[in-house]
């Protein structure tokens, strides 16, 4: 018998920590210990607004990195893809290292502030399973795009998992290449609408 999938969504409301800096040392040392949902914040917030930002900087760190002209700096940041480390720990830590390895030094002005957000983050059960892959395609047809963000996302880094939901739940009944096409999906250059789109072509094919 086919494991079960058990759709679920999630609902994020942003709240700000209270903390804004000026400095790109401030920063750093901020990085070091703001609460990890926040971590979680800036790097997905881009993904999930269907790309507010440009699309080389991907997160909102490196966005502000850019706005404050501290170019090279932007240009690392935004090569951290959250997809592929999956550890917001690991995260934190890789930039951390890089603002660190390529420091500048503080020139005396003021840059433009950054304020520190965190996600509270709501996972709630959709109410339907699929236990085959009739169910499934239904399923994702009928999930919202914040039921999908979870599964591609947010529950990958949550779990701290090699892939996403999707991808698992078909490699366990045995569609290895579709679950292959799915986790190859770049999340980067298309909305979430247009994934979703893509996810259904691939699994009716």
């Amino acid at each position: 018998m086919a494991k079960v999938f058990k759709f679920k969504t999630e609902l994020w409301i942003p709240v700000y920590t209270g903390i804004k800096v000026h400095t790109l040392k401030d920063f750093i040392e901020t990085l070091r210990t703001i609460e990890i949902e926040s971590i979680f914040y800036h790097v997905c917030i881009n993904m999930f607004n269907y790309h507010n930002m440009p699309v080389y900087y991907p997160n909102s760190f490196s966005y502000w990195l850019y706005k404050n002209n501290f170019l090279i700096l932007a240009e690392k940041i935004s090569s951290i893809d959250p997809i592929e480390l999956s550890d917001l720990e690991e995260i934190r830590k890789r930039i951390v290292l890089i603002l660190e390895e390529n420091y500048p030094g503080e020139s005396g002005q003021r840059l433009i502030p950054f304020y520190f957000v965190k996600a509270e983050r709501e996972i709630i059960d959709c109410g339907f399973v699929a236990r085959n892959m009739e169910e499934f395609i239904k399923g994702i047809k009928e999930s919202s795009i914040n039921s999908l963000f979870y599964h591609l996302v947010s529950s990958k880094i949550q779990k701290k998992a090699p892939v996403n939901d999707y991808s698992a739940w078909l490699l366990s009944i045995g569609e290895t290449t579709k679950a292959n096409l799915i986790s190859q999906l770049d999340i980067y250059n298309y909305t979430l609408y247009e994934i979703k789109d893509k996810i259904i072509r691939i699994l009716e094919g």
